[in-house]
């Protein structure tokens, strides 16, 4: 299932947002065709090695993947997918893949040949976690130097919580691909090596164009999801609302 929903921080904003938020329900796109389920999209992983991947050096497996223009996010039965948009709706700046009470956020970037973008983002981002309130240390992780954490939330029925959290990242040539883990993919076990798999088969599709080091690659609606964007576009218009369907809650 593709959703939308809105992101009132700005677009290059790297901050987790509440695990329940992140998969609360806003409007439909389109539905994704079903795969495999979580057990069978696990044992798949396992006869390739392991990624992200570059779209030049993409493993031969059975896994299937959403194309979104900037990436190709590999799923299974279940799983939703949620686009962020920016503050003016204009582009996407995030995709949340949610399943049951577990999420993780990808969010696309450029870097430079020279790599050392994670390096310069994890000190952004301890301090503005710091300076919010919340706890974060940095550990070695299944993907290198990772940030974990505790960072004050809102839940849907406002209640204040702490919420765990658990950053990653992964530098391919010229691209960066950012990964905040929420909800019990931030906690239990099983559930993170579940989405850690999402992570890691995820093709990453660079392109040529010149980008300025942590700027947003672009990420595209597959072509039936923006056919059904459309007419959800047309009857709001018809209907009379020219701001269209209701957003959706914030996100940091």
């Amino acid at each position: 299932m593709f959703k939308r929903r809105k992101n009132t921080e700005p677009a290059e904003s790297t901050e987790p947002t509440e695990a329940s938020e992140a998969v609360e329900a806003s409007e439909d796109v389109a539905e994704a065709p079903p795969s495999v389920d979580e057990t069978e999209f696990q044992a798949l992983t396992e006869s390739v090695p392991p990624g992200p991947y570059d779209s030049s050096a993409v493993p031969v497996n059975a896994v299937n993947r959403v194309d979104l223009g900037c990436m190709r996010i590999a799923g299974f039965t279940e799983m939703q997918l949620h686009f962020e948009t920016d503050q003016t709706k204009s582009r996407f700046v995030s995709v949340v893949a949610s399943y049951r009470d577990a999420a993780l956020r990808l969010q696309p970037l450029a870097a430079p040949r020279s790599g050392g973008l994670w390096d310069d983002m994890r000190e952004q981002i301890t301090a503005s976690i710091t300076g919010a309130g919340g706890d974060i240390e940095e550990v070695v992780g299944v993907f290198g130097p990772e940030l974990h954490g505790v960072v004050p939330a809102v839940t849907p029925d406002g209640e204040q919580v702490r919420q765990p959290i658990r950053l990653v990242a992964f530098e391919g040539p010229r691209w960066l691909l950012h990964g905040v883990f929420m909800g019990s993919a931030a906690m239990d076990e099983g559930m993170a090596e579940l989405f850690e798999d999402v992570f890691r088969q995820t093709v990453m599709v660079r392109g040529d164009q010149p980008m300025a080091p942590g700027d947003l690659l672009p990420i595209v609606l597959p072509p039936d999801a923006q056919a059904a964007q459309a007419a959800q576009a047309a009857q709001a218009a018809q209907a009379g609302d020219p701001a269209g369907p209701p957003a959706a809650p914030p996100a940091t």
